[in-house]
């Protein structure tokens, strides 16, 4: 197995277990290794009623974290065989080591305890961070589930999701299965467009549209594109309870205001009962730039007709002008030209002297 390895946060938790032996089989089903990671932070004060050197907490923690691997390591090679199983034990906060683990991963699976309200911002702290500042996709894996259902993937935006798109093809792709892309819609248009069944029907198309180019790319994949009135995490968990995998995007929002404001991605990974994937939108780079050439190509179609108008005519009023000028400078030799020959014949006739 070769190429970026699926990595998986182990901190002895059954969500963790589950999210480990999921990570296997994602691991085997791309070709990938596994790479179940550990982390461990020792204190940056002593406990004072413990009168304990760092060095002994920190030979402690190693061990305990290196039995945690091998106990994982032995459950995801009992259930997937095939998988090559790599471990990794740190030292450090797990945030920050999973953040740095995204950088040379394919993606990040954690495990979820389904915590809501404020209790989502626990599910935590670790996955919320990677998801926002992490470098790849992450996986919330709440519970052992049966594979089955389609992918379903959240589209909300165009370009924007173009990345969570694919990577829900490569997924359905990987596991035989279809997309379902859904979007939703709330409001009406003014009077006159034709109504809510109008605009429907609009939205629906116009998702077509916008998947078809990466749904070309897998043949192999059935698709279904489905429009619903209604609220984009509501709808999700409707639909992701007969799914194998969701997919939603994230625009990665930093800082404090958007870990507590929340969004669509963090309620559907709170809450769904099958794995939900969070890609972040910079992996679709180069659709986002391909649409904003496409949309500022029409923008400024007609200003760009305007303009080579205006440098026409400025180019023709040069040459205008040029002529003229020419025209102009000929004329002056000429009439020097001929004040010199009046001159010259004026000096050449004979003066009353010279008569003969």
């Amino acid at each position: 197995m070769t190429g970026s390895p699926v990595v998986v946060g182990v901190d002895g938790s059954p969500e963790a277990r589950w999210a480990a032996k999921w990570a296997a089989r994602d691991a085997v089903l791309h070709g990938r290794p596994l790479r179940l990671v550990h982390a461990y932070l020792i204190p940056a004060q002593a406990y004072p009623h413990v009168h304990r050197p760092a060095t002994a907490f920190r030979a402690t923690m190693r061990r305990a974290g290196g039995v945690l691997l091998r106990e994982t390591e032995r459950a995801v090679l009992a259930a997937e065989p095939a998988v090559e199983v790599e471990t990794s034990l740190r030292e450090g906060d797990t945030r920050v080591v999973l953040i740095d683990e995204s950088r040379y991963a394919a993606a990040v699976v954690l495990g979820s305890r389904g915590l809501k309200g404020a209790g989502r911002l626990l599910l935590g702290s670790a996955g919320l961070a990677v998801a926002v500042h992490g470098h790849c996709p992450v996986v919330v894996v709440r519970a052992d589930r049966e594979d089955r259902g389609p992918v379903v993937v959240g589209v909300d935006g165009w370009p924007e999701a173009a990345a969570a798109v694919r990577f829900a093809f490569h997924e359905a792709s990987s596991r035989g299965t279809g997309v379902t892309a859904l979007r939703t819609w709330a409001g009406l248009r003014p009077a006159g467009r034709g109504g809510s069944a109008a605009e429907h029907e609009r939205e629906r198309e116009s998702l077509a549209e916008q998947v078809a180019g990466i749904a070309a790319e897998f043949p192999g994949v059935p698709v279904d594109c489905v429009v619903v009135r209604g609220k984009p995490g509501k709808t999700l968990l409707e639909y992701g309870e007969h799914a194998r995998l969701i997919v939603v995007g994230s625009r990665g929002h930093g800082g404090l205001a958007g870990l507590l404001t929340g969004s669509t991605s963090q309620e559907v990974a709170a809450d769904a009962q099958c794995p939900v994937a969070v890609v972040r939108t910079f992996p679709a780079r180069k659709e986002v730039r391909a649409a904003r050439v496409e949309r500022r190509r029409d923008e400024m179609d007609e200003r760009e007709k305007a303009r080579a108008g205006q440098e026409a005519r400025q180019v023709a009023g040069k040459q205008a002008r040029g002529t003229a000028e020419l025209a102009d400078l000929a004329i002056k030799r000429y009439v020097a030209a001929q004040q010199f020959h009046d001159r010259e014949a004026v000096a050449d006739e004979p003066t009353p002297d010279e008569t003969p």
